[in-house]
């Protein structure tokens, strides 16, 4: 199959050039992702009017009321096509953007690794399709740089729908370094309560420890205070015995000393 295209209406470009004319909040660029993504969909209304304009080319194939089995088949032609008048056309390249969403992400990839070539239509038609693979982060970036390196090379009827999906890939990538950021940040959080956790519990267990060294401590100090209590009493009550033993010793001894007196008088 030939595809041909005819080339983008006024009302294409005047989409275009205002979607180009939006100041983007300077402070937030994941505010931009929202209108980017709604891209393809803007784009392919305008490409829906142009269809309306030039019933008789080939553009009838991005009617929404095709038949399920003929889009299957245009847009299996789609990624073999390589006139240069057909890539040179911003219409064959939203019906790429259109057949890409459509596919299953094993389809994408592996449509993805025929489309090796080295040039900018090849790297724009492997940044489709990866896209709808559920690329990694990494492939993502990797696929975008190559994108970047084809820049001069894409045709000015072409450019506009390049610029608008590169920013597209490059908010996508923003916002995957800052999940990954934020992934980064709770497991940092995570391993410091973890590492907190565990001084708790060292601390803890050092405290119970100390704690009953304390309580031995005082039971010793008790003991040791009873029994010298004890020993105290028992000297009070050994001095007070023998000052009573003795006082009636003494009384008796001046009474014999009293009655050897007056015999030695006599």
């Amino acid at each position: 199959m030939n595809l041909r295209f005819s080339p983008a209406n006024h009302g294409f470009a005047v989409s275009i050039k205002s979607l180009l004319s939006l100041r983007w909040p300077a402070g937030n660029p994941l505010a931009m992702l929202g209108p980017l993504l709604m891209l393809p969909s803007l784009l392919t209304g305008c490409v829906g009017n142009a269809d309306s304009r030039h019933s008789s080319t080939p553009l009838s194939m991005v009617r929404q009321n095709a038949a399920p089995g003929r889009n299957a088949a245009e847009c299996g032609q789609i990624w073999q096509t390589r006139g240069e008048g057909d890539l040179q056309d911003a219409t064959y390249w939203l019906r790429a953007m259109e057949c890409a969403e459509r596919m299953t992400p094993s389809q994408a990839r592996l449509e993805a690794e025929n489309q090796g070539g080295d040039t900018w239509d090849d790297a724009f038609r492997e940044s489709l399709l990866l896209n709808a693979a559920n690329m990694s982060v990494t492939e993502r970036r990797q696929t975008y740089q190559r994108l970047l390196s084809f820049r001069s090379q894409f045709p000015p009827s072409v450019y506009p729908i390049f610029k608008m999906w590169r920013q597209q890939q490059a908010l996508r990538l923003i916002l995957a370094d800052e999940r990954s950021s934020h992934q980064r940040q709770l497991e940092a959080d995570a391993a410091q309560i973890e590492q907190m956790r565990q001084q708790q519990v060292e601390l803890q267990s050092k405290l119970d420890i100390t704690t009953r060294k304390l309580e031995n401590l005082t039971e010793i100090e008790r003991r040791l205070s009873a029994r010298k209590q004890g020993i105290s009493d028992s000297g009070d009550n050994d001095a007070g015995d023998g000052g009573a033993s003795d006082a009636p010793a003494s009384g008796a001894g001046a009474a014999a000393g009293d009655k050897t007196a007056p015999a030695a008088k006599q």
